[in-house]
């Protein structure tokens, strides 16, 4: 518990890295905390394609903005027309969480399609570590990632619970899914309610961005889409709450054939 106080207290208030050789530095030495890089379109010059390149070889967005964008990202610094976007913690690839995670077992994770807000992104991944999830993932690009504002928010649950960067979330569900886990998609319109039958032992929960909920396409890679039963007068939901609702509602079925069983031969699908 004191180290993990002492890493979340070195978290900068700052979540970027500025200058072209402190970049090129970051994504040669540890591309996996790189997030994304803005390149400022007046930027010219070998190192800037050399970034560029780097980019595009390991996946990591970059785009093309406005200098006055960095100037004021970087608080008037000489960012030389490069600025990432940093995370305090390494983030995984999808294979290899699913090599920890044994297919005979119990298992439940978390899927955040297109999360836009950091605090509550914080708050998903607080929550997921709390009700034992596995490891939770999100898109690279068109959400938030996983930088101070998220370890700040999530108690320092983000430097503990693996976390995957993903390029596409509905090939992520997909091969999820092919690893053993039952895919449900939070939906508020979903007729179905998680506590109509219990919840499979190895599932993992897609849940939506604030506003638009889940995407059509990774609604479409999800095995069924779930809602949570409400009564009149509240519409719905936040979806760090919704997500935190359907989690335990998994670890209490968990624990309920745990007690019942002696944690013997659990299967992976939803009969």
């Amino acid at each position: 518990m004191a180290q993990a106080r002492e890493r979340e207290e070195k978290i900068s208030q700052s979540d970027y890295c500025w200058g072209r050789n402190p970049v090129l530095s970051l994504l040669t030495s540890n591309p996996s905390k790189c997030m994304k890089v803005l390149v400022a379109k007046t930027a010219k010059g070998s190192p800037v394609e050399r970034i560029t390149s780097m980019c595009r070889t390991s996946g990591i967005p970059y785009t093309l903005v406005e200098p006055k964008v960095l100037d004021a990202m970087t608080d008037g610094e000489n960012h030389q027309g490069v600025v990432a976007n940093m995370s305090p913690v390494d983030v995984l690839e999808l294979f290899e969480v699913l090599e920890l995670v044994p297919n005979t077992r119990p298992a439940m994770a978390v899927i955040m399609d297109h999360v836009e807000d950091p605090r509550n992104m914080g708050a998903m991944i607080r929550s997921a570590e709390a009700a034992g999830a596995a490891f939770a993932a999100f898109p690279k690009r068109r959400g938030a990632l996983p930088a101070g504002t998220v370890a700040k928010t999530s108690a320092g649950a983000s430097l503990r619970l693996p976390l995957v960067a993903l390029g596409n979330v509905g090939s992520a569900v997909r091969e999820v899914k092919d690893a053993g886990f039952w895919a449900i998609g939070l939906d508020e319109g979903a007729r179905v309610t998680i506590y109509d039958s219990p919840l499979p032992t190895r599932c993992v929960f897609v849940v939506g961005g604030e506003g638009t909920g889940i995407s059509r396409t990774a609604a479409n890679a999800c095995d069924e889409l779930m809602s949570i039963p409400m009564k009149a007068g509240s519409g719905s939901l936040n979806a760090s709450v919704a997500l935190s609702v359907c989690m335990f509602e998994w670890l209490r079925v968990k624990l309920e054939s745990d007690i019942r069983s002696g944690e013997d031969d659990h299967t992976g699908k939803k009969e």
